[in-house]
C-alpha cells in the first residue's frame, strides 16, 4: 500500500499565495524525506478562499527541482478547461525535467460558475473530457497522432518533448458521482475517490459500482481496477490533540463549501443538493471523524486504514494534512512526521522510495 500527500492550497485573508505556496513545498519536500511515495496537488480556479493553485503541474514543476523520489501527480487537471495538446505537452515536459515521475490525473469539473467563467457548457463536460483523455493519451503513446472529434481536430501532431516513462502511467480519474464511478469501471480506468465529496457511508455503493462495471466489461489484464482513496487524516498525541489542531481549519472549510452551495440554493429541488446542505449544516469535528477523516493517535490512525483498506481494497492512501487551509504550518509538519513514523511502517507492503 502506497501513501501520498494531497494539496488544495487555500488561503485566507490572513495568508498570502507566497506563504502558501512556500510552506506547501515545505511540505511536500518533507514528504519525501518521510518516505511518502506521491504528491497529488489539485487544480481550482476563481476563488482564493478555497484554493490559489489553478495550474498544478507549475507547482510539480517546482516541486520536481527540489526533490528527486517522489511522484508527482496531478489529482487533478480538469480537461474540458484545458487544451489536450497543452495538457500532454507539459506532461512530457514535466516527465522529462522530473527524471521520469509523472502521474496525470483527470476529471471533468463539477462547479457551474468554472465553466461560466471559462465559457465552457457545463453540459459538455463528458464528451469534453473523453475527447481531450483520447488525445493526450495518443499524443502521448504515438510519434505522430491525428484525431477528428466534435471539439477538437488534429493533423499528424507531433509531441516534443516525448516522455521519459514509456510506457507512461495509465491515467487516473477522479470519481465523484455514481455515473463517473461506473462509466470509468466501463473504459477501465483507475480512480480516485475522495471522501470529503463522498463520505465513507456512501462509498460501498459507488466503489461496488465501479468494480462492477469494470468486470462487467472484461478489460484486458493490463487494465488495473485501481482506487486510490483521498481524505483528510492527522496525528496527534490524542484525539483532543487533533482536534485542537484542526477544528479552525475545519470549521472553514464548512463555511467555504456552504458559500459555494449558496449559489445554486435555488435548486434545492434537487434531493442530492438538500442532503448537500443539511450534512454541511451539520457538520462538526466528530461527524468529520466519523465520515469522511482519518484522527487520533497513531494506533487508532492504523486501525482506521487496515478497516478502510479492507472494506474497500485501496491501492493508495492520500492523505489531506490540511483541509480547511488553516491548521498551522509546523503542526502539519509535524502530523506528517508522526503518520511517517508511527503509522507507515504498519502497512509491510508499503512501497519503499
Amino acid at each position: 500500500m502506497n501513501f501520498g500527500v494531497h494539496f488544495q492550497i487555500g488561503c485566507s485573508s490572513s495568508q498570502s499565495p507566497a506563504q502558501r505556496y512556500r510552506e506547501s513545498l515545505e511540505q511536500a519536500i518533507h514528504a519525501e524525506s518521510l518516505g511518502f511515495e506521491s504528491v497529488w496537488p489539485v487544480e481550482q480556479h476563481f476563488n482564493q478562499r478555497v484554493s490559489v493553485m489553478p495550474a498544478p503541474m507549475l507547482f510539480l514543476a517546482a516541486l520536481a527541482a527540489r526533490t528527486s523520489r517522489i511522484r508527482l501527480g496531478t489529482a487533478i487537471t480538469i480537461l474540458p478547461f484545458n487544451h489536450p495538446v497543452r495538457v500532454a505537452e507539459e506532461l512530457a515536459t514535466l516527465d522529462v525535467l522530473s527524471g521520469g515521475r509523472v502521474e496525470f490525473g483527470f476529471g471533468r469539473g463539477a462547479v457551474p460558475a468554472h465553466f461560466e467563467r471559462f465559457g465552457v457548457p457545463m453540459a459538455e463536460s463528458r464528451e469534453r473530457m473523453l475527447e481531450s483523455l483520447s488525445i493526450v493519451e495518443g499524443l502521448i503513446a504515438q510519434s505522430q497522432w491525428s484525431y477528428a472529434g466534435n471539439y477538437f481536430q488534429l493533423d499528424a501532431v507531433t509531441l516534443t518533448p516525448r516522455p521519459l516513462q514509456q510506457p507512461f502511467p495509465t491515467p487516473r480519474a477522479a470519481a465523484n458521482s455514481l455515473e463517473t464511478f461506473e462509466l470509468m469501471g466501463q473504459l477501465g480506468y483507475p480512480i480516485f475517490a475522495a471522501s470529503h465529496i463522498n463520505p465513507f457511508p456512501r462509498l460501498p455503493q459507488m466503489i461496488a459500482a465501479y468494480r462492477t462495471e469494470f468486470a462487467r466489461a472484461n478489460h484486458p489484464a493490463e487494465k488495473s481496477c485501481s482506487v486510490d482513496l483521498l481524505c483528510p487524516v492527522f496525528v496527534g498525541e490524542s484525539l483532543a490533540c487533533v482536534e485542537a489542531s484542526v477544528s479552525d481549519s475545519l470549521d472553514n472549510f464548512k463555511q467555504i463549501a456552504l458559500d459555494e452551495v449558496a449559489p445554486l440554493l435555488n435548486d434545492l429541488s434537487i434531493s442530492s443538493l438538500r442532503e448537500r446542505v443539511a450534512y454541511l449544516q451539520g457538520m462538526c469535528f466528530e461527524q468529520v471523524n466519523r465520515d469522511m477523516g482519518i484522527f487520533g493517535d497513531a494506533p487508532t490512525c492504523v486501525a482506521r486504514i487496515q478497516a478502510l483498506r479492507a472494506q474497500f481494497d485501496i491501492d493508495r492512501l492520500i492523505c489531506w494534512f490540511d483541509p480547511g487551509g488553516l491548521v498551522p504550518h509546523a503542526k502539519v509538519m509535524q502530523s506528517m512526521a508522526l503518520f511517517a513514523r508511527d503509522v507507515m511502517p504498519h502497512f509491510a507492503d508499503t512501497a519503499a522510495l
